[in-house]
């Protein structure tokens, strides 16, 4: 089920009916894409920019965003 351009759902059981075989794959398949990107996102909250509310100046936002963006790609 695509909401957005950029989105893609899992396929969920209905009542009574089991996933078939090809549904299966499918959630597995995106299982594995939003684990990576879950990664990610658990390695950007370490920094507390998202998790917190930010107290610099809000000029400086994106210089930070980028800091942390460019340590969370180092590793």
């Amino acid at each position: 089920m695509v909401i957005h351009q950029n989105s893609v759902l899992p396929i969920k059981k209905q009542k009574g009916k089991p996933l078939s075989a090809e549904d299966k794959a499918h959630n597995k398949a995106l299982s594995k894409q939003r684990v990576f990107i879950e990664h990610v996102n658990r390695r950007c909250k370490i920094f507390r920019i998202v998790k917190d509310v930010y107290r610099g100046k809000h000029k400086n936002y994106s210089l930070t965003w980028s800091l942390v963006a460019a340590l969370v790609n180092l590793r």
